[in-house]
């Protein structure tokens, strides 16, 4: 008679790295759906919580790097953000100039709160703090005009 114990065994240990899986995409961020434009001379970069309130705020700047562009902004909090800090950051490959990568993270905002990069105005994405209180994204969205 044959047992069934290492099949179920190797069943529940994929099931457990798939959970593993979507639980780091989840911490990783939630794009916005539908977001496209060329974000590559943002300006400003504001993180707000989940009503809507700017917690965290700034302007961009170059930084340098040979191959790549590289936009940074320093946020720094509001009144009604508190201790939070945190950077976005806007970059492209001088080689690939069509897509750009799009990342922040913040510290000091509330545990499990959800905070959203917004970019000139522009919702992007969003995440969800851990419990000590740090978010981070990061995605590629492809360059198209705004419109």
């Amino acid at each position: 008679m044959t047992t069934q114990v290492p099949k179920f065994a190797a069943a529940g240990l994929a099931v457990t790295a798939l959970v593993a899986v979507l639980m780091v995409i989840n911490i990783s961020g939630n794009q916005t759906a539908s977001v496209s434009g060329d974000f590559r001379n943002a300006t400003t970069a504001e993180v707000r919580d989940a009503q809507g309130k700017v917690w965290l705020r700034g302007t961009f700047a170059a930084a340098g790097d040979q191959n790549d562009v590289e936009r940074q902004a320093p946020l720094t909090a509001t009144a009604d953000g508190g201790q939070a800090s945190g950077e976005a950051e806007i970059e492209y490959s001088k080689d690939k100039p069509n897509v750009q990568e799009i990342e922040f993270e913040v510290a000091g905002v509330p545990a499990r709160a959800i905070v959203t990069l917004v970019l000139d105005g522009r919702d992007v994405i969003s995440a969800t703090a851990d419990d000590k209180g740090r978010a981070k994204a990061e995605f590629d969205v492809a360059v198209t005009p705004t419109p």
